[in-house]
């Protein structure tokens, strides 16, 4: 079972409590206690792992200037917190002793000891719940208040893409990459200090893509960096260097966590013609077989388009043979190529395509994932129960470029300040963030539409060619 909504934890109680936070305001000091008694922690994140022989999790609870706070579970699920709640949730996570933490909860709160008791009791079977795979279901069994979609406005994203090079061995002729191929390049060291910068922020989570990430000599290096830090690493890939298994291993041995890789079809001719590289389908399949053969968690991800769409049922019950437990489709991207390629198909051919999928991933044990934010009055993959999906550029998550420039997301390409030389608040309330955030600029028939919190008017670069289509047939016309 996997619940995408975010949900929120709050304390109910008859009368407000001291906020901890004004309390201590003073003494807040990132240790992990003064004598018998914990501090609460200062804004920033936190990160906690938790391994048996099987499996491993990965928690960061990222607290805000105003003590609130969210918790990151394998960044996959997000919960969050009111200050008190925060606080309890670091206490459970530190894994205090139930008497310490009733005795620091004390000092912070001016609140009954039973009361006190009786919330961190709660908090704890909730956040080693939320820390159990197999635990109850968030949204069903725990009874919390849940948030409206994209309701929640954070300091910083959750996740940033780094574009390392825009290099590639593949030629995508549906490519969304609108760089060209010999665009500057940060450093190592330089890429280093972003990864220390992005922590700080408290960005728990970074993926490396590009182009092709895996050209760079010195992944292995960041992805050991980012791991010292506590960060969740992860690459999107074509998987061709993935062939040799003793690089994946450096890549494993470094830190990496997880692993996406582009597969367009099951049939060698297909895939390689839509990357335009004979013998890549053959290298890119070896690289799945040696990454599903670590403990990486490894997906594969699959653009739907007009030659790949009619053997769809095939590439997934090969992707099904081989082993993959998740799979990933999107739709085409209008950018770089994608923009001209058209080869991408409308939204209202979506349907029977994801219909088929659910059925196939369903039947194989499989779980799948749909990206692409689409106009929910063409296609509403709610109506498919494959979540709510709208456009999260500069909100939950953004992309750095490989000269430090970042963009709202790694196909929007409309720089909104570089990180090595502005500051994070100039980025952060750069116009176009803020414009893409708040949904600014939709068209007329979405300000009055009842989907339009979950939908968001679909995505931007969409809007913006389908626009420029009606534009030319009006010309012509």
């Amino acid at each position: 079972r996997v619940c995408l909504r975010r949900l929120c934890l709050r304390l109910r109680r008859r009368r407000p409590l001291m906020t901890w936070y004004d309390t201590v305001k003073s003494a807040l000091k990132n240790v992990d206690g003064v004598g018998s008694v914990v501090i609460p922690p200062k804004a920033g994140v936190y990160h906690f792992l938790r391994e048996k022989p099987q499996e491993k999790v990965r928690a960061h609870l990222r607290v805000n200037p105003d003590g609130s706070g969210l918790l990151l579970v394998n960044a996959a699920r997000i919960y969050h917190f009111n200050p008190s709640a925060a606080f309890m949730a670091y206490l459970v996570l530190q894994k205090t002793p139930r008497s310490q933490a009733l005795k620091s909860l004390a000092r912070a709160f001016n609140a009954a000891r039973d009361t006190l008791a009786q919330d961190f009791d709660q908090v704890s079977e909730r956040v080693e719940g939320f820390l159990d795979p197999d635990g109850p279901c968030p949204l069903h069994e725990m009874d919390l208040e849940i948030l409206p979609p994209f309701s929640v406005r954070p300091s910083a994203p959750y996740r940033m893409d780094l574009a390392l090079t825009y290099q590639c061995n593949n030629a995508c002729s549906h490519c969304y990459n609108a760089r060209a191929r010999s665009f500057p390049q940060l450093e190592t060291k330089q890429w280093i200090r972003i990864l220390d910068q992005l922590w700080d922020l408290g960005i728990p989570h970074v993926v490396f893509t590009g182009g092709e990430p895996t050209l760079r000599a010195d992944l292995p290096e960041l992805i050991a960096h980012a791991e010292r830090n506590g960060q969740i690493t992860g690459i999107n890939t074509n998987g061709r260097r993935m062939k040799d298994a003793e690089f994946v291993k450096k890549l494993v041995d470094a830190g990496l966590d997880h692993a996406q890789i582009t597969l367009e079809s099951h049939i060698a001719e297909i895939h390689d013609e839509l990357v335009a590289h004979r013998g890549a389908w053959y290298e890119t399949v070896s690289g799945l077989r040696n990454a599903l053969a670590t403990k990486l968690y490894v997906m594969t991800n699959t653009t739907l388009l007009k030659r790949n769409a009619p053997h769809l049922a095939g590439t997934l019950d090969f992707l099904a043979e081989v082993g993959v437990p998740t799979l990933g489709l999107n739709a085409l991207i209008y950018s770089g190529r994608g923009e001209t390629v058209g080869t991408g198909l409308a939204e209202n051919m979506l349907p029977p395509l994801l219909t088929l999928a659910q059925e196939r991933t369903q039947a194989h044990q499989q779980r799948l994932i749909w990206y692409t934010p689409t106009q929910y009055c063409h296609f509403d993959p709610m109506q498919l129960e494959l979540g709510v999906k709208g456009c999260t550029a500069a909100l939950y998550n953004m992309c750095i470029e490989p000269d430090g420039g970042v963009l709202p997301c790694q196909s929007y390409y409309r720089p909104v300040g570089n990180l090595l030389t502005d500051s994070w608040e100039t980025i952060w309330n750069h116009e176009l963030s803020v414009s893409l955030r708040e949904r600014k600029d939709l068209p007329i028939d979405c300000m009055s539409c009842m989907l339009l919190p979950e939908c968001g008017g679909g995505c931007p670069l969409a809007r913006d060619h389908q626009g420029a289509v009606q534009s030319v047939l009006s010309i012509n016309s």
